[in-house]
């Protein structure tokens, strides 16, 4: 090769390698550093840590581990500060991140994290937790269904606030581990039918069978256990349900597969196959329990966006009502203070607080939130008006009739909670095959 392309690739290799390291910062500073350069480092607990200078190695020399782990002010998880990936300058400090997601969210709204991730809110005391599956079923705080075994709920109108739901983010969690665990397990005791013998021919009989226990148990004993759980619960308490009937395949299924691989002997001979071994139904168990907790997934996944929807729909109401005094004069108050009788102002451009008639004035009412008709309807002395519809150019002063629960609003709000918490037809058909 030419001597001097020999020097070229030479000088860009040494340049390559003398560029800092994107994964290496300073966890004083936050400045990328280069490991090669003639920096300031210290050993501490094992790790080796570089610096940009020396007054940040005097830094952490003073106090380490101040400098070691930093909050994602996002999300709450702790991340390395000499090793992080996402970080940025907010109000003079740095703030770390454990992905751009995190920082994504932050630069849309780094006021909303200025005290740490947000507060979850929690059920007020009192709040009245319902089951899912049997309405009937409440207690005051969480706790689980002594019919079923699933998770209450709140009762009444979502906020929205109310967080990750832990029941959705357990089941995710087995969902994954038990599908990576399925896979292979289906195509190490389905392969054969397919056409695909390798792996079984490789291993060998008895191996695979053995394979199919080491994969299969942890699906079935794990991830499918909060269905085991309630298939119990439902038997205990005699009010059986769709769990009952995936608890006793499921089980039954494991069970017969684990005698078959230890004491395969113990079983008629019209059972076995040439080489000795009986048939396990690993993989089926396995799959029921994966499929189950895709359906479980979907369903609260389903709930959480009717909350949100719930959510939206509250939006829609106003906040604040402009209340007629006897005397004339006129002051907003909340909506939660409007009583049924008061006189209420409604002014061009505001939302209707409350459901009312029209007792003075004119204009033309948006009623596209109820009725989906995009031309306004005109109102006058005597017409009624719903809460939550928008107001045209004219000003309205309308009569409450109806204010808090019993708004129109408020009921369609409570029809949709209701709905969220009723079962799904199939459920309840599996709930009658199972003998409820």
């Amino acid at each position: 090769m030419n001597k001097s392309i020999q020097d070229e690739l030479s000088a860009q290799a040494v340049a390559i390698k003398s560029k800092p390291s994107p994964d290496i910062r300073d966890p004083v500073c936050g400045m990328n550093v280069d490991p090669n350069a003639d920096k300031p480092s210290q050993n501490f607990e094992g790790h080796q840590y570089h610096f940009c200078s020396d007054k940040c190695a005097d830094k952490f020399a003073a106090a380490p581990k101040e400098y070691i782990k930093a909050k994602d002010l996002v999300c709450g998880m702790e991340v390395n500060r000499a090793s992080a990936k996402h970080m940025i300058r907010h109000n003079g400090e740095q703030v770390y991140f454990c992905s751009n997601g995190c920082q994504t969210k932050f630069e849309a709204d780094p006021k909303q994290y200025d005290d740490g991730p947000p507060k979850v809110a929690t059920a007020p005391k009192g709040t009245i937790f319902t089951c899912p599956m049997h309405p009937e079923i409440e207690q005051e705080g969480p706790g689980e269904c002594p019919l079923c075994g699933m998770a209450l709920e709140p009762k009444g109108i979502p906020t929205g606030d109310e967080g990750p739901n832990p029941e959705l983010v357990d089941f995710k969690k087995r969902f994954w581990v038990g599908l990576a665990l399925t896979i292979p397990l289906l195509i190490l005791s389905m392969g054969p039918y397919l056409g695909f013998n390798f792996f079984r021919e490789f291993l060998g009989e008895q191996t695979s069978l053995w394979i199919e226990l080491l994969l299969g148990t942890p699906v079935i004993l794990w991830a499918g256990w909060p269905f085991l759980v309630r298939g119990v619960k439902s038997v205990k308490t005699m009010n059986l349900n769709m769990f009952t009937l995936i608890a006793m395949g499921v089980s039954a299924a494991w069970g017969f597969s684990v005698v078959a691989v230890l004491f395969p002997h113990i079983f008629p001979d019209g059972f076995r196959n040439a080489d000795g071994s009986v048939g396990v139904y690993f993989e089926a168990g396995a799959v029921i329990v994966v499929l189950v907790l895709l359906g479980q997934i979907m369903e609260l996944q389903a709930r959480e966006r009717t909350g949100s929807a719930i959510k939206a729909l509250l939006d829609l109401a106003a906040k604040t009502a402009r209340v007629i005094r006897a005397d004339g004069s006129e002051v907003e108050i909340p909506l939660e203070e409007v009583v049924v009788g008061d006189h209420v102002r409604v002014r061009p451009g505001d939302k209707v607080p409350v459901d009312g008639h029209v007792i003075d004035g004119r204009s033309s009412i948006d009623e596209s939130m109820i009725s989906g008709e995009s031309i306004p309807v005109e109102k006058t002395g005597g017409d009624t008006v719903t809460g939550a519809t928008i107001n045209g150019t004219g000003s309205l002063i309308i009569e409450a009739t109806r204010v808090g629960a019993d708004t129109m609003l408020s009921q369609i709000v409570e029809m949709v909670a209701n709905a969220q918490r009723s079962r799904a037809p199939i459920q309840k058909f599996a709930d009658v095959v199972a003998g409820k």
